[in-house]
């Protein structure tokens, strides 16, 4: 009975040390093969609300079917626990499946919303299908939260720039009377929502607006996730206001990036360390605005994501020429901080790979899927000699080169090179061809370079591949 209505799916035990107080039980984690529906919701609900356990600190239970009625429950089993001051309590909620819905996140944050949202500090509700109603009471529970600092909503297709004003209209009579909407909030997750640059307007006009009763503003920029939106270029100002990281795949283009970049001249982006822009229409053209950009502008910047950006080798060099440590490079006027570069996908070609390969402040630069082919591998080979000064983690996985070239890349590596201090450390090759001549050089490398991890795909033989064909 393991895999029937047995004990393994049962979550008898976990419940009755919820019941007992468990002191060793702080973390609630209910896997998505148990049974966990409206009894075990509410069996749960009953020992938070009775005061049986103030131990537990956070419940996982995603992914199981809870009716609205449970949900309420629960909503008001928390608010007991907040208003009673238990010592400890439940400060982490991730609980319910796609079948939520608006009308159970109402039910869930009901009786929370008169509390603010009671101890919660982080809440998941990504892909629960919510909608305007949803996002509504969410942001009229957490809008004056002391707590909540880590909020997901990510993957709430429904959503849209309707459920996002709505979820900014909820906070804004927060406003009149003094104060700042979502003041805890450090990490909003949007991802997948279906956002257009209406409501990008709507976040922006209540995440920035408002000041404390002492006349200052929010202390700390909030991490806002946006992956996957619509926002396009119009909503690039609003963008650029926020601050936002990532916004991969937001259909931002040349027009977005130049707004972005402009707004970024004029308001620096300190404290941000992370730039993830992949997958969004950028050519050569967005490219050199950004790095125009790079001089002065993201005085923080560790890592940009160009990926799946169309930007070829123009577009690199525009952006390498930015950076402290480029051939030619002025160090009062380059950006010195950008460690990680991914170009992942980004048609550079062979001469976009050795402007990159040139570059002395670089630590990791992925060159993955640029069809550098046999004849790329070759032209960088030499500029890999004896490994590279700055450099440790070097991608050039997926660029179909043959294994000939594999070979005199990685002999390349292998020979040492007077004067160079080697910092590569790993070194990605997978898609391309590895055999045994491949195997062989990779032997002598590891000779020279011991401590280098070369990551390979599974040697191809002669007459293997006939063989799987047959």
């Amino acid at each position: 009975m393991a895999w029937g209505s047995g004990s393994f799916k049962s979550c008898d035990s976990l419940l009755k040390r919820v019941e007992e107080n468990d002191a060793k039980l702080v973390e609630l984690v209910v896997l998505p093969m148990k049974t966990f529906g409206a009894a075990e919701c509410d069996r749960l609900s009953a020992a938070i609300a009775h005061g049986q356990n103030t131990n537990l600190q956070t419940i996982s239970a995603s992914g199981h079917h809870i009716p609205p009625s449970s949900l309420k429950r629960f909503s008001s089993a928390l608010t007991y626990q907040y208003q009673h001051a238990i010592n400890g309590g439940i400060t982490s909620v991730a609980i319910g499946s796609k079948d939520m819905g608006d009308e159970g996140a109402v039910e869930l944050l009901g009786c929370l919303s008169a509390e603010n949202g009671g101890l919660l500090k982080h809440l998941d509700l990504g892909w629960k299908n919510l909608g305007k109603q949803g996002f509504g009471a969410v942001g009229a529970t957490f809008s004056r939260s002391k707590h909540m600092a880590h909020l997901d909503l990510s993957r709430n297709n429904n959503a849209g720039c309707e459920g996002v004003v709505s979820f900014c209209d909820a906070a804004k009579e927060i406003f009149g009377k003094g104060g700042i909407a979502f003041p805890a909030l450090e990490q909003l997750n949007l991802t997948e929502c279906n956002i257009g640059p209406v409501g990008m307007q709507a976040l922006s006009d209540v995440l920035l607006s408002g000041e404390c009763q002492d006349g200052k503003k929010r202390q700390q920029r909030i991490h806002l996730v946006l992956r996957s939106n619509l926002i396009g270029a119009d909503g690039c100002p609003a963008l650029a206001a926020l601050s936002v990281e990532p916004m991969g795949q937001c259909s931002i283009g040349d027009e977005g990036i130049t707004t972005i970049s402009n707004a970024a001249v004029s308001n620096p982006c300190t404290g941000l360390m992370v730039l993830d822009i992949s997958d969004n229409a950028i050519t050569k053209d967005g490219a050199k605005k950004l790095a125009e950009s790079l001089l002065v502008s993201w005085p923080d910047l560790v890592e940009l994501n160009l990926a799946k950006n169309n930007v070829g080798s123009e577009g690199v060099a525009s952006v390498m020429a930015s950076l402290l440590g480029s051939e030619g490079a002025n160090g009062n006027s380059k950006n010195s901080t950008l460690k990680n570069l991914d170009l992942t996908s980004t048609d550079c070609g062979v001469d976009g790979a050795k402007v990159a390969l040139t570059s002395g402040g670089l630590t990791t630069l992925r060159l993955f899927n640029n069809h550098l082919g046999s004849g790329g591998f070759i032209s960088i080979a030499p500029l890999l000699q004896g490994g590279h000064a700055a450099i440790e983690h070097l991608d050039l996985g997926g660029n179909s080169a043959d294994e000939d070239a594999v070979v005199a890349l990685l002999d390349s590596i292998a020979n040492v090179k007077e004067g160079l201090v080697n910092k590569l450390a790993v070194l990605e090759i997978g898609g391309n061809t590895f055999g045994d001549k491949a195997a062989e050089a990779l032997e002598r490398l590891k000779r020279v370079w011991p401590k280098l991890d070369v990551a390979h795909d599974k040697p191809v033989r002669e007459g293997e591949e006939e063989e799987e064909q047959d």
